[in-house]
C-alpha cells in the first residue's frame, strides 16, 4: 500500500508560513488555589516625601512599556450580577494558569525575566480588582520600574524574608533591588497574578490590619506600576516572591472621579465569594475615622462588626472591620444563595464635619447565572448549504464568539491504570508515584495523590468531552489518612481549564476513621449535556486542620477504575470566530453533524462556551472533484499536524471555496478552490495566499481515488 510522506507537504506549507514560525503550546501554570503558605508585608510602604516624588517625576521620562495591554480602562456596572459574572469569568479568569517563564535562578542570583503574558496577567488582575472598586483602572507596567522589582523579588525570595529596607547583608543583594523594595508591594510564597489578589488585596496578618497593601492597589491616583517575579518552579529550596511597585509620578495628584465617592472593599453591588475577604475596608481622603462606628445586616439580621486599629499613611486614609465572626486568615464561606450585605459607617470627620457613608454588597457565587443561550437557527442543513445562525449576550456589549466542534462516535470512556496513557496531566509534587501499586481497586495499578507539600494535587483528564442527558462519571475511590482539611474533590471545567466548579467533596476523617477499601462513586453530568468540558481530580488542602505529609501505603486519595458513559469526545473545533452583531454563517460538508456553540466575554478574553446546538447535515452533495478535496486534506491534516491543527471540517460558507480553518498561527486556512481546481494555503491571517498546485498532483500522493 502507498504510505504519503509529510516530507512532501511539510517543507511547502512552512515556506508558505510566513516570518514567525510556529507558535507552541507553553504548559499551564496552575497555581495552588490557596494552598501555599502566603505573606505579604512586613506592613506596607509607606507614602514617600515631596522630595522623593518629585524624583519620580523625573525618572518618568517616557519609556517602552512592556505590555501590549497598554491602557485597558476597564469599568465595569458593579450592581448588574451578569455584567458582575462575566467580568470575572473572563478577565479575572484570564489571569490564572498561565505560565511564568522565568528565566532566573536563585543559586545564581540571577533576577531574570518572566514572559509578557505573565506580566499582562498581573496587569490584568490589578486592574480588574480597580475596575470594581470603581477607581481608575487602565494602569500600566514601566519599564524601569518593573526591572527594579525583579531584583527585589530575587532578594525577597533568596532570602525568604520580607523587608522594605533590606541592607547589603541580604542574600542576592543589589542596590536597585533595595530601591525596589522601598516603592514596592511586597509578598513571599505567590507570585504574579495570584500576590495581587490572596496576597495583598487579602492583606493577610496582624501587621497588615490597616490594609496597606490593599489600599495602594486600590489607590484612585496611581496610573503606572511595576510588576517582579521570582517565580522558581521546581527550583529546590526556592520560595515564589513578588514585588509590585506601586509608587509614581502621579502620587500627589489631585484625586480623580471615582464610581461611589469613597472607595471599599468590598464595592458596592455584586461581589464574587472567592474575591471576599475577612478583612472588610472603607477608604476616604483625609477622613478622620478615629471615632468611626460601622453596623451591618446579613440579609436584614444584625451581625455583629470588630473594628482594627486606625492607621495612616498608606494610600488614602482608611477604616478596616471583620464582620460576624469572620476572623484574619480564613476564607470566605461559598454562599448558597446570594448575600445581602447592608453597611452603615457613621461618626466620619471630612474636613472636620461629622460624615456617613451607607452602602450594600451581595456576595455571590459566579458558578451560578444566566448563561449564554444556545445558538438559534437550522437544525438541519442539506449538504453544502450555509445557514444563519444568532447569540444573544447576557450583558450589554459583550463580545461574541462562535466555533463548530466534531465528535466521536459514542463510546464508554475506561481508565484502569493498567497501561501508561498521554491522556492524563498529572500537577503534583516531586517525591512521590502518582500511578502506584500500593493500594487497587482492581488489577495491578491505581492512581494516588498525596501531600509531601502544602499544595493542590491535580489529576487531569487532557480530553475534551461532550456529554448527552444521560452521561455519568463514576470511579473506584479511597480516602486513606486525611485530616478534615484535607479534600478529595472531583471538578469539570466549561472553559477549557480557566476556571472548574466542583461535582464531588470528600473530606478527610482524621486518624480514626479513614477507609480501609474501596468505594464506588457515581457523578450524574446530565447538567453538562451539550456543553464540551473537561474533568480533573483535585487532593486541596483547606481550612486550619494542617495535612498528613506521607506518601506512604494507605496515606492520601487513591483513584482506581474511571469510566464515562453517555459522553462523546471532541474529535477536533473551528478556531473561535467573531459573531458580530451576535449573527454568524455556518456551512457543513457533506455528511457532518456538528456542534455549534457560542460564548462571551469583555475585553478581548471570554468566559465558558454555551450549550451547543446540534446540526445534522444530510444528503451528499460532493462531486467527484470535492470527494478529492476532501480526501486530500483529512490527509494532510494527518500527515502535518503541527501545520493544521486541531482536527477540523470543511466549511463552504465562502461560494466556490471549500476550506479549513484551523487554531494553529491563529487561524491558518487550507482551501481548495472548485473554480480552478487549485489547493491554497494561507499560513496566518492577512498574509498572501500560496499556491499549492492543482488537486490532481495530490490525490495520488495521498491515495485519494
Amino acid at each position: 500500500m502507498f504510505r504519503p510522506e509529510p516530507a512532501v507537504l511539510a517543507p511547502l506549507l512552512l515556506a508558505l508560513w510566513g516570518a514567525g514560525g510556529l507558535a507552541t503550546a507553553q504548559p499551564a501554570d496552575a497555581a495552588p488555589g490557596g494552598a501555599r503558605t502566603i505573606l505579604v508585608g512586613p506592613q506596607a510602604p509607606t507614602a514617600p516625601t515631596v522630595q522623593q516624588t518629585e524624583r519620580l517625576q523625573r525618572q518618568a521620562a517616557p519609556r517602552a512599556r512592556f505590555l501590549g495591554e497598554a491602557a485597558p480602562g476597564y469599568a465595569v456596572n458593579t450592581h448588574d450580577r451578569e455584567a458582575v459574572r462575566l467580568f470575572y469569568a473572563s478577565v479575572f479568569a484570564s489571569s490564572q494558569g498561565v505560565s511564568s517563564g522565568w528565566t532566573g535562578s536563585v543559586t545564581r542570583c540571577d533576577p531574570g525575566s518572566t514572559s509578557v503574558a505573565y506580566q499582562q496577567a498581573t496587569q490584568r488582575r490589578i486592574n480588574w480588582f480597580r475596575a470594581m472598586a470603581g477607581v481608575p483602572a487602565a494602569v500600566v507596567l514601566d519599564e524601569g520600574f518593573s526591572r527594579k522589582a525583579q531584583q527585589t523579588a530575587l532578594m525577597m525570595s533568596a532570602q525568604r524574608q520580607l523587608s522594605h529596607f533590606p541592607d547589603a547583608s541580604w542574600a542576592c543583594y543589589s542596590p536597585e533591588g533595595a530601591e525596589g523594595a522601598a516603592n514596592s508591594n511586597l509578598g513571599l510564597g505567590s507570585a504574579g497574578a495570584q500576590a495581587v489578589a490572596a496576597g495583598y488585596m487579602q492583606d493577610f496578618g496582624d501587621s497588615n490590619a490597616p490594609l496597606g497593601h490593599r489600599r495602594w492597589v486600590l489607590y484612585p491616583q496611581t496610573r503606572v506600576m511595576g510588576v517582579g517575579d521570582a517565580a522558581p518552579e521546581g527550583q529546590e529550596g526556592a520560595t515564589p516572591a513578588n514585588a509590585l511597585w506601586v509608587f509614581d509620578a502621579h502620587l500627589r495628584d489631585p484625586r480623580p472621579a471615582v464610581r461611589d465617592d469613597f472607595v471599599a472593599w468590598p464595592p458596592p453591588g455584586y461581589a464574587p465569594w472567592t474575591q471576599v475577604y475577612p478583612r472588610w475596608s472603607l477608604s476616604y481622603p483625609n477622613a478622620d475615622f478615629s471615632q468611626a462606628t460601622v453596623r451591618m445586616t446579613e440579609n436584614g439580621q444584625q451581625i455583629a462588626t470588630r473594628l482594627e486599629p486606625v492607621s495612616n499613611g498608606f494610600g488614602e486614609n482608611t477604616l478596616a472591620w471583620l464582620p460576624g465572626s469572620y476572623r484574619d486568615g480564613m476564607s470566605w464561606a461559598r454562599p448558597a444563595q446570594d448575600t445581602v450585605y447592608a453597611v452603615q459607617v457613621d461618626n466620619v470627620l471630612v474636613g472636620g464635619q461629622p460624615r456617613s457613608f451607607s452602602y450594600q454588597v451581595t456576595v455571590f457565587d459566579p458558578a451560578v447565572g444566566v448563561p449564554l443561550a444556545t445558538p438559534q437557527g437550522p437544525a438541519a442543513l442539506a449538504a453544502g448549504q450555509a445557514a444563519e445562525y444568532a447569540l444573544a449576550p447576557t450583558v450589554a456589549g459583550a463580545d461574541l464568539q462562535w466555533r463548530a466542534v466534531s465528535l466521536a462516535d459514542p463510546a464508554i470512556l475506561r481508565e484502569d491504570v493498567e497501561a501508561d496513557s498521554a491522556a492524563w496531566l498529572a500537577d503534583t509534587s516531586p517525591g512521590y508515584a502518582v500511578v502506584t501499586g500500593d493500594d487497587k481497586a482492581s488489577g495491578a495499578r491505581s492512581f494516588h495523590l498525596a501531600h509531601p507539600a502544602w499544595r493542590d494535587q491535580v489529576l487531569q483528564w487532557r480530553e475534551l468531552l461532550v456529554p448527552d442527558s444521560s452521561a455519568q462519571l463514576s470511579f473506584s475511590s479511597r480516602l486513606g489518612l486525611a485530616t478534615t482539611s484535607q479534600l478529595a474533590l472531583v471538578e469539570v471545567s466549561q472553559d477549557e481549564g480557566l476556571t472548574w466548579q466542583e461535582i464531588y467533596r470528600q473530606a478527610g476523617q482524621g486518624p480514626n476513621q479513614w477507609e480501609r477499601g474501596f468505594s464506588r462513586r457515581t457523578i450524574p453530568l446530565a447538567a453538562y449535556a451539550d456543553r464540551t468540558i473537561q474533568v480533573r481530580w483535585r487532593y486541596a488542602v483547606e481550612g486550619s486542620a494542617g495535612f498528613y505529609p506521607q506518601t506512604e501505603a494507605g496515606i492520601g486519595w487513591y483513584i482506581d477504575d474511571i469510566e464515562l458513559t453517555g459522553t462523546r469526545q471532541v474529535l477536533g473545533a473551528t478556531p473561535p470566530a467573531p459573531a458580530p452583531a451576535g449573527r454568524f454563517q455556518f456551512g457543513a460538508g457533506a455528511g457532518d453533524s456538528v456542534l455549534l456553540q457560542g460564548r462571551q466575554g469583555l475585553y478581548g478574553h471570554y468566559a465558558e462556551w454555551s450549550q451547543a446546538l446540534r446540526v445534522q447535515v444530510s444528503g451528499s452533495a460532493l462531486s467527484p472533484q470535492d470527494a478529492q478535496a476532501e480526501c486530500v486534506m483529512n490527509w494532510a491534516e494527518r500527515t502535518v499536524p503541527e501545520l493544521l491543527a486541531p482536527p477540523t471540517f470543511t466549511r463552504t460558507d465562502v461560494p466556490g471555496q471549500r476550506y479549513r480553518l484551523y487554531a494553529s498561527g491563529g487561524g491558518s486556512i487550507l482551501s481548495f478552490s472548485q473554480a480552478d481546481a487549485q489547493l491554497r494555503f494561507q499560513g496566518v491571517p492577512g498574509a498572501a495566499w500560496g499556491d499549492l498546485g492543482p488537486l490532481t498532483d495530490w490525490t495520488q500522493l495521498a491515495g485519494c481515488r
